[in-house]
């Protein structure tokens, strides 16, 4: 007989749903939770979306999940925190946790003693995280941010059999144009490998928009992999061998020099040869302050589409 579950201070009985909020210690942020315990014994995942507050096809994927999973249907326990970044989510704030400007997706291993986005990870580390058996975190393109479909599985880690897992995982994603092997380690997703937890990040969307098909697809994505899990019922579908993927084990992420006025010269199904010239930024008097160059042949992968950039923003990646 399966017992009562508890993360995060959130209980439910097996079977049932329980909903509430996880406090974040030292801050006045909170988290939303959804415990979701099947009847039937099996494995503990974790999903979260709106670690960045603006990338809605994920959200709205999740929330729909969160409200429509019926426990009776699940072997284990589905746990679901969205929106991670509530703040960021409820005031529209692209890439930051409101309180502190930090990007909350580059604060791992988390700091507990540091800022509220500093302790908002370390809440999800320690509740959510380290509690789980596999983590689906689940992303798409910003409020200025042009990119095609993709997923991340971390590609660092002692555990091996973590890595594993998670490239396994990735080969069941259905809707994507790119894998990309991750050698950040700075990510929650990148995080959950380090500490022995197999996870995909999932990418799908772009510039804040969101539409009923774009969610559909984030849906079957999620629930291939908890049937890839064991988790879901139903037999989990391998992406075919004849769909067209590519696999991504090395990117350049650029983030602005400047403030002020950017270009881009490609867009975002592009390819891009070395030394080709794909974007440079202006002042506000039309002066050019910085051009950038492609280091080596590519596939561009997101495009900042946005005119006004500020320093230290991301403005373009790609990969091979």
């Amino acid at each position: 007989m399966k017992n009562t579950i508890t993360f995060g201070g959130i209980s439910a009985q097996p079977g049932h749903k329980g909903t509430g909020w996880t406090p974040v210690p030292g801050t006045d942020l909170a988290l939303p939770v959804t415990v979701i315990n099947g009847e039937k014994e099996g494995k503990t995942v974790l999903i979260t979306s709106a670690i960045h507050g603006c990338e809605y096809p994920s959200i709205e994927a999740v929330f729909e999940l969160a409200e429509g999973l019926d426990p009776k249907e699940i072997s284990g326990q589905i746990v679901i925190v969205n929106p991670v970044n509530v703040e960021a989510f409820i005031n529209r704030r692209p890439y930051i946790v409101p309180a502190d400007g930090k990007n909350l997706n580059r604060l791992f291993p988390p700091d507990p003693l540091g800022s509220p986005g500093d302790k908002l990870a370390y809440t999800l580390a320690e509740e959510f995280i380290k509690k789980a058996d596999f983590h689906i975190d689940t992303h798409g393109g910003d409020i200025p941010e042009t990119q095609p479909s993709y997923v991340y599985y971390p590609g660092i880690s002692e555990d091996k059999e973590a890595l594993a897992i998670s490239e396994e995982a990735a080969s069941y994603i259905l809707h994507a144009k790119y894998m990309l092997k991750s050698r950040a380690t700075n990510h929650a997703y990148t995080y959950s490998a380090m500490v022995g937890v197999p996870s995909l990040e999932l990418e799908l969307g772009e510039c804040t928009r969101w539409s009923r098909q774009e969610v559909d697809d984030y849906i079957e994505n999620i629930l291939n992999i908890l049937k890839f899990l064991k988790v879901y019922p139903g037999e989990a579908v391998k992406r075919p061998a004849d769909q067209e993927i590519t696999t991504i084990t090395e990117g350049v992420y650029l983030d602005a020099d400047y403030s002020g006025r950017w270009y881009p010269l490609v867009g975002r199904d592009d390819r891009i040869v070395k030394g080709q010239k794909i974007g440079y930024i202006k002042d506000l008097f039309g002066n050019v302050l910085v051009e950038y160059f492609a280091e080596y042949d590519a596939e561009i992968l997101m495009v900042v589409a946005t005119l006004a950039i500020k320093k230290g923003d991301p403005i373009i990646a790609y990969g091979r």
